[in-house]
């Protein structure tokens, strides 16, 4: 049977199971909190840091994605549910809504049995809830948008219900209202929740878990079969069978990854093992991706809306077998057109990582970072993505998420296309082969101006020499005029030396270094390093959202009026005073020889960048 073919009938079973499953799941008996433990957010009493968590929100002080603020109240005395919090945020009041303090708060009761910490919670919600009655439409009000609902029912109420169903304060009148709001909420969701991207999938199993939880709903067994129905449709609408979710962020992939894990959860709690069991393949290939795009230090790349994550901690806790150490070998991911090269320093023994984005742009939460590379030697970041910052829109943002903010080429100061938000089929935008001990991968775009809609076109080849470091081709055919800016973002930690043409740029990362050297066929450019600028914003770089610090960029920039080439060496744990460990050829043909000087190896390759694959030879000594 063809591939195509098995993925049809995997599908048609799974969604036959979902058919069945629907009304019966509903009905098993599953009514303590004993047994649906495994679903909930918080494991048990809380720690001295939750503690203190837990009473600065006794005086309306919280900390949401990181900022802390004191809520704002109304002249009633009830909470500013619309207040977006001490930096204008609408992501604070969203948050906000999610009641993501309840956990803590109960953590806090579980373990000094203080009435206050339960008596907040209900009057929070006595307040919400009187406040907010469903709109029975789509809505992105901070209350109602369809995630933060979703949240809810996930994170907070779910645990309300189960863990403080029987508390005095629990009142018959209070549990009609809940329940009310429950019921409220499972409408919401079912007839107003997101189309498309990772919202869809957490709002499918907010409503599947408010269907198990709250079972005795009149609509739970609709809703149930609904909600299921839409996670099995939505994992084939927005999973490439490479295993990256098409908004190509890991910290998305991270978000999608642990909603399909409660959903196994889920059906393993309800006793519904064979359903659970036909979703773990798939659930495995999210977490796979994460694994394959790890690096050294177990963290993750900044790619497209991201933060850094513990990638290792992750995988422990999910999918053990993919946390085991692993040979250093390079992947291709063929939709997301992103490869990651490793291998093993042969001077030092540190692990070689890096990470090039030659894919589509996703569908979601993207930046403008197409042909971008990341790189780290050992646990030390070098070259990096910057991160996400902040989605409120301004400098920051068009920073973080734009070119400027990425290890690309800018065109006039103006970023290349950025192509699809999504392909249809592997190798669609870049390409990825081997030849002895070389590995490489590539990609393609343009640039355009006001006055041409077609300035140049740019092709990047990434050369990963196993054990040796990396060799990067620029091809920049330019059709007008045009200053080039090539940017390189180090990590914050790292110490960019001044560079000059002839013997490069040295980067140092603690113990650790990097060498950076260009040959170009144009005349030269000139070295600049940027760190912390505001006006305009260069030299910025985020690891998680809300956060930011000073990180230097070297700009290489070079007036051109003609195509150019410019080959850069990578070498990593090279301070040696070389004026020669890069030298190139360039033929007016468009071939070029590579001689790179590398710490144990001399490498020399021949080949045309605009037919690497037809021209590539290699030697080395």
């Amino acid at each position: 049977m063809e591939p195509t073919c098995k993925i049809s009938a995997f599908r048609a079973v799974l969604v036959a199971l979902i058919l069945l499953a629907g009304h019966r799941l509903h009905a098993a008996t599953m009514d303590s909190a004993e047994a649906w433990g495994p679903i909930l957010t918080v494991a048990g009493p809380a720690d001295d840091v939750t503690l203190a968590e837990a009473e600065l929100a006794l005086r309306d002080t919280f900390t949401l994605q990181g900022v802390q603020g004191v809520a704002a109240r109304r002249a009633d005395g009830g909470f500013d549910w619309d207040d977006q919090g001490p930096r204008d945020d609408p992501e604070w009041a969203w948050f906000f809504n999610r009641h993501s303090y309840f956990p803590f708060m109960w953590q806090a009761y579980a373990r000094t049995q203080d009435e206050r910490f339960p008596e907040f919670i209900f009057a929070t919600l006595d307040d919400w809830i009187v406040r907010h009655p469903a709109p029975g439409r789509f809505s992105f009000s901070a209350a109602w948008r369809p995630l933060e609902a979703a949240r809810r029912i996930i994170d907070s109420w779910s645990l309300v219900y189960l863990k403080l169903g029987d508390h005095p304060q629990f009142t018959a009148e209070r549990r009609a209202r809940f329940l009310a709001s429950v019921h409220a909420h499972g409408e919401q969701l079912r007839h107003h929740h997101a189309l498309a991207g990772n919202h869809r999938i957490t709002e499918m199993l907010a409503l599947a878990q408010l269907s198990l939880v709250f079972k005795t709903d009149r609509d739970a067994g609709e809703w149930l079969s609904y909600s299921l129905a839409q996670l099995d449709q939505s994992y084939a609408d927005q999973v490439y069978p490479d295993g990256t979710h098409k908004e190509l962020s890991a910290h998305y992939q991270r978000v999608v990854a642990l909603i399909y894990q409660r959903l196994l959860t889920l059906l393993d709690a309800a006793g519904r093992h064979d359903l659970a069991d036909t979703w773990r393949p798939r659930v495995r290939t999210l977490w796979a991706y994460l694994a394959v795009a790890m690096k050294p230090d177990h963290g993750n790349p900044l790619n497209n809306d991201s933060d850094q994550e513990n990638v290792a901690r992750l995988l422990r806790d999910n999918a053990p077998d993919l946390a085991e150490p692993t040979p250093p070998v390079s992947h291709w991911l063929p939709y997301a057109g992103q490869a990651v090269f490793r291998s093993r320093d042969a001077l030092s023994g540190d692990a070689l990582w890096a990470f090039f984005d030659a894919g589509p742009r996703g569908t979601d939460h993207d930046h403008a970072d197409r042909l971008h590379l990341s790189l780290s030697v050992g646990t030390r970041d070098f070259l990096v993505d910057n991160g996400r910052y902040t989605y409120a829109r301004g400098a920051w943002r068009d920073y973080f998420a734009g070119p400027t903010g990425h290890n690309v080429v800018l065109f006039d100061g103006q970023g290349a296309d950025q192509g699809p938000k999504a392909v249809g089929a592997p190798d669609s935008l870049g390409r990825f082969f081997r030849h002895e001990d070389l590995e490489i991968a590539y990609g393609d775009t343009s640039f355009s101006t006001a006055e041409n809609a077609r300035a140049g076109d740019w092709r990047r080849l990434v050369i990963h020499v196993r054990s040796q470091g990396w060799i990067v081709v620029d091809r920049i055919a330019a059709f007008q005029p045009a200053m080039l800016s090539t940017l390189w973002h180090w990590d914050p930690v790292c110490d960019a030396i001044p560079a000059d043409l002839i013997t490069g740029q040295i980067i140092r990362h603690g113990a650790g270094s990097l060498r950076l050297q260009v040959a170009t066929s144009s005349s030269g450019g000139d070295w600049q390093v940027v760190r912390g600028a505001k006006h305009p914003v260069q030299g910025w770089s985020s690891d998680r959202f809300n956060f930011k610090t000073p990180a230097s960029c070297t700009l290489y920039t070079q007036r051109v009026a003609r195509p150019v080439t410019n080959v850069w060496l990578i070498s990593p744990n090279d301070e040696r005073p070389l004026e020669n460990a890069l030298d190139v050829v360039f033929a007016p043909d468009g071939q070029m020889v590579i001689r790179a000087r590398y710490a144990k190896t001399d490498v020399e390759l021949r080949l045309d960048p605009e037919n690497p694959e037809g021209t590539l030879s290699v030697s080395s000594r």
